[in-house]
């Protein structure tokens, strides 16, 4: 249960990296028991701050008050052992290891000869699975082989087994379920009747409204307000989070629509794309709407020959095409912004200026030579005209937000002159400022006479942005709709395959 008295204080924390101020004199406070949720634009300093609380960053000034002593948090041994456990959106789990003994890493049960007490650790993962009400969840089974959601979960058990009394969740439902999530909510409630404090961070405004107590908001590395969310709306805390109004309207039917661009037949690929068909027009944005795992990416990796789809034609400009691998979809004009942007997408290691121009350095060869000086114009231009926070085109990209990196990656196909442009989840894990700007950039390219399909799990997003909507479930269309009169209703009724 909430109570008054705080568990942790942060006080005047600054902390700076080279060419930037992340955090600038933050202060905000978290009672024992409450859900707090911790709001902002990338690069407002949110992920900073968790680190530092965590022990990964180091602060440069300010105190940190934790179950009232002052302490300073040397590393994440160190703040496990006085009880804050984070987990990341990007699991950090052992596939291949048990349940179990992902719970109990570091900390197995011991026999008196000192080897692992797997009895014992099993039975005491029993425990916590039976306290939580996770019946399908076995402390034998192979981590790698459970869902994400799952995944996620057992990293939670992971932290709460530790005595965990302040919990760090960061972007915990980016890659979960609508089941996934409520199953996350039921043990956050669980942990917070418990007395476990816990930091929510989230991008997903809706969520906060839904599962939190109150939210503190960052802008640019500083402290805004903290607001209770029975008496605060979701507009009052965007206005605090972008210092001004932002409006949930992406361009839809703001471009005009021309001839048709490209044509999928009767695609099918296993039992994940069935007989799957559409027109995509110039100047169009066709949203596809569904739950992750209607087949939706498959779809378009079909399209962009990233998969061999087993039956289906492909016809662009009214010709059929056979694209066999992404060389191939390249120049027929295709371009694909991959959902994982870190994985596969961007050359993570790699500069702002080099990510950029990796789209088409064939722009700036001569005689087999790049010139560089047209290289360094094209980026320079790119990170003007999508405002790219980056100290300068040598930054590895690696060291940007999650928003910025997304732009990165949006300038690199921009630099490729597509005609035809699957973007999957364009802004997955990006704040609303940030959001609003990709799809500005999207619709700019619509105007040019580009096709646009874009995959999205927001609904707000498909509703904002597209022109038309196509949603899927297990592999199959249940309904294409003009986005005129259109709502999360029918949408949600489509993905479910609930027609009326």
């Amino acid at each position: 249960m909430v109570n008054r008295a705080n568990i942790l204080e942060v006080k005047s924390v600054t902390k700076s990296f080279p060419g930037v101020k992340a955090l600038d004199d933050v202060s905000l406070s978290v009672f024992k028991g409450e859900i707090h949720a911790v709001v902002g634009e990338n690069g407002a300093g949110k992920s900073t701050l968790m680190k530092i609380l965590s022990g990964a960053f180091q602060l440069d000034s300010g105190e940190i008050t934790f179950n009232e002593n002052q302490v300073k948090i040397k590393n994440p041994r160190h703040a496990n052992d006085i009880g804050i456990s984070i987990v990341y959106q990007e699991l950090s789990n052992f596939p291949a290891l048990s349940v179990a003994e992902n719970i109990f890493a570091g900390k197995y049960p011991k026999k008196a000869s000192g080897s692992i007490d797997y009895r014992k650790m099993y039975s005491l993962t029993q425990k916590l699975c039976n306290e939580f009400q996770l019946c399908d969840l076995k402390p034998r089974s192979t981590v790698r082989l459970l869902s994400v959601g799952r995944q996620q979960v057992v990293e939670i058990l992971k932290a709460t087994s530790k005595d965990t009394q302040l919990l760090i969740l960061d972007e915990p439902t980016s890659a979960l379920t609508e089941k996934e999530t409520a199953l996350l909510f039921g043990i956050m409630k669980q942990l917070k009747e418990k007395g476990v404090s816990i930091l929510y961070i989230s991008h997903r405004l809706d969520e906060i409204f839904e599962i939190c107590d109150r939210v503190s908001i960052l802008r640019d590395g500083k402290f805004i307000k903290t607001l209770s969310v029975q008496h605060t709306n979701k507009d009052e805390v965007v206005r605090y989070m972008v210092g001004r109004d932002v409006a949930y309207n992406y361009g839809a039917h703001s471009t005009k629509v021309g001839e048709v661009l490209l044509e999928a037949k009767n695609i099918s690929f296993g039992s994940y794309v069935k007989n799957v068909s559409f027109e995509l027009r110039a100047g169009e944005v066709l949203g596809i709407a569904g739950l992750e795992g209607s087949g939706r990416t498959e779809l378009i990796e079909c399209l962009f020959g990233v998969l061999k789809k087993d039956s289906g034609q492909i016809l662009i400009n009214g010709k059929e095409v056979s694209i066999k691998n992404t060389i191939q979809a390249k120049k027929n004009g295709l371009a694909y912004i991959t959902k994982e942007r870190k994985k596969v997408g961007l050359f993570i290691r790699l500069s702002v200026g080099a990510n950029i121009n990796s789209g088409n350095l064939r722009k700036f060869a001569k005689s087999s030579f790049i010139s560089f000086k047209k290289a360094n114009k094209n980026a320079e231009y790119y990170k003007k005209r999508f405002n790219i926070k980056s100290p300068s085109l040598n930054t590895p990209v690696m060291s940007l937000s999650g928003g910025n990196q997304q732009k990165v990656l949006l300038a690199s196909w921009f630099t490729s002159n597509p005609r035809i442009l699957f973007v999957d989840e364009p802004t997955r894990g990006i704040d609303v400022g940030t959001k609003e700007q990709i799809h500005k950039l999207i619709r700019e390219l619509a105007k040019d006479g580009v096709g646009i399909v874009m995959i999205s799990s927001d609904l707000p997003e498909i509703l904002g942005a597209s022109d038309r909507v196509m949603v899927m479930y297990e592999g199959a269309v249940t309904g294409t709709l003009d986005n005129h009169d259109l709502s999360d209703e029918k949408i949600v009724k489509l993905a479910s395959n609930e027609i009326n």
